[in-house]
């Protein structure tokens, strides 16, 4: 599939080359799939990593895996060239993730790092302190057991956890909980990985926040 088909039929490519969560994964990610079917975005589970080459939004779903330098090469081609790349990770750099996604940040010199902490919300929260509801643009949204983000120039604050949230040990007040990072193309990173899960994506607007990830 070229590019250009890619493009107009709305085909995203979702990894499956570093042991991440997987979109095939029926009990985990079936609405996902069928939500965006709705929405005319078709998502390809790509087991080959030069492949994701094809499409224009690559998702890395909590990646296990390092990345090699080869592919951080290819990721900071596919910036370049304008293509969108989505990188979820999870609370505590839990099976090393955050620390996965942070070598290819750093390895590409992009402003952006996923904190060892977890981001807790006593009084705004899906009915657990770990489920802090936060602010998508003016729409609520549910991050399960995520970690916090910083970043820095030549970077946007997609989610915002409410005033009353706290991220720990890190002692952030407020903490972002996705950025993107904008050049020719984009870097979205968020600290977690299962708003979006069979369990979650129905909860609050987190719908609409995983449609527009996926959207170019």
């Amino acid at each position: 599939m070229t590019n250009a088909e890619c493009k107009r039929q709305r085909v995203v490519g979702w990894d499956a080359s570093h042991s991440e969560f997987l979109i095939e994964d029926y009990y985990y990610f079936s609405k996902l799939k069928r939500i965006a079917e709705k929405e005319g975005i078709e998502i390809h589970q790509v087991d080959n990593f030069n492949k994701l080459e094809e499409y224009d939004v690559i998702v890395f779903n909590y990646p296990e895996e390092r990345f090699e330098s080869w592919e951080i090469k290819k990721i900071w081609e596919w910036l370049k060239a304008g293509k969108r790349l989505i990188f979820t990770s999870y609370y505590k750099n839990m099976d090393s993730t955050a620390e996965n996604i942070n070598n290819v940040f750093a390895k590409l010199e992009i402003p952006v790092r996923i904190n060892n902490d977890v981001v807790i919300d006593p009084e705004n929260n899906a009915g657990d302190m770990m489920f802090p509801i936060a602010r998508y643009d003016k729409y609520k949204v549910v991050m399960p057991c995520t970690s916090s983000i910083t970043a820095q120039k030549n970077c946007t604050a997609l989610v915002i956890s409410s005033d009353k949230a706290l991220a720990k040990p890190t002692g952030f007040k407020k903490p972002v909980l996705g950025v993107k990072f904008k050049m020719k193309g984009e870097i979205i990173a968020l600290g977690t990985c299962v708003f979006w899960d069979n369990h979650c994506i129905e909860l609050e607007n987190n719908k609409m926040l995983a449609s527009d990830l996926l959207k170019l």
